[in-house]
């Protein structure tokens, strides 16, 4: 199938372009220059791309003019006239996300003997996890260790990140790399059966695994096949659209859209774990913000007690 005229267009340009492109020498950027391309384009630094958020626990944060748009607009329900007092489902752990790290903790807790219902907005396995290609980090080598690993995502993250999940980001990793071959992805390996890794971006040792080009649709697949073949109930095109506090104040599950029949449904938990990825869609400032807010096979997982 031939390419769009505008895509032509374009490939033509590269084309007459690359050979001059090919002998350019692009000087490195001083600190303070680096500080001003940051201010003027990148939505984390421009004072234009974010604005205080004036309602929920997080009031008084600066975030994505885009993000504080969605959480502060109106409901899709009435508080005032939507009844919550009766729950069409009552289950222990309700897990929100369809992904990677939604389907992974609607595991572990079944295998916990809790009571567990997973929801999503599309079909099961219909995430980013699908699209991640490049691997997922362990150091489980023996020239690595947890330690350079855990300087390796602080000093990724601009040293902002919370050393807790840091710490157990980096600990867990070795488990969760034996757990997922135990369930069946298939990462690659040498001819002496040990997983080979390569490296990853700002990483001081080769702790990548891999499966080819397609690692995240490799860990998609072995987590729903998992979820379906232990019998997990989870209900497909059904976004929550609320979350509902207990008697404590604490999250006592959600209220569920069903994008095909057009019905609510209120589903109370005992725990509810949002599972939901990153701004996936959200597009800030104009960009696509999947790998920049981090919705890979790693999964965003908040539990809620």
């Amino acid at each position: 199938m031939p390419y769009a005229p505008r895509m032509q267009e374009a490939a033509q340009v590269v084309e007459r372009t690359r050979a001059r492109r090919l002998k350019e020498v692009h000087p490195r950027l001083e600190p303070d220059e680096k500080q001003e391309l940051l201010r003027k384009f990148h939505p984390d630094y421009r004072p234009d791309a974010q604005r205080e958020i004036k309602v929920g626990p997080n009031a008084g944060h600066r975030m994505p003019v885009e993000l504080v748009d969605v959480l502060e607009s109106p409901a899709r329900i009435d508080p005032q006239t939507f009844d919550v007092s009766h729950a069409d489902r009552e289950v222990d752990v309700l897990v929100i996300g369809g992904g990677g790290g939604g389907s992974a903790a609607a595991l572990v807790a079944h295998a916990a003997g809790a009571k567990v219902l997973q929801v999503t907005k599309l079909r099961l396995g219909d995430a980013n996890t699908m699209m991640a290609q490049g691997g997922i980090q362990a150091a489980d080598k023996p020239k690595d260790s947890p330690m350079l690993h855990y300087l390796d995502v602080v000093g990724g993250g601009g040293y902002v990140n919370k050393p807790d999940l840091v710490r157990a980001l980096v600990s867990d990793a070795p488990r969760v790399i034996r757990w997922l071959e135990e369930l069946g992805a298939m990462f690659n390996k040498a001819p002496d059966g040990t997983m080979e890794t390569i490296h990853g971006g700002g990483t001081c040792r080769m702790r990548m695994h891999f499966a080819r080009d397609y690692t995240g649709a490799e860990i998609m697949r072995t987590l729903r096949d998992e979820v379906r073949n232990q019998g997990i109930e989870y209900i497909e095109f059904s976004p929550a659209v609320e979350l509902l506090l207990d008697e404590g104040g604490a999250c006592g599950g959600a209220v569920l859209y069903n994008m095909e029949t057009g019905q609510f449904m209120v589903v109370k938990a005992k725990a509810t774990i949002l599972a939901t990825g990153g701004f996936g869609r959200l597009h800030v400032s104009g960009f696509e913000t999947t790998n920049h807010y981090g919705a890979t096979a790693d999964g965003l997982v908040m539990a809620y007690r």
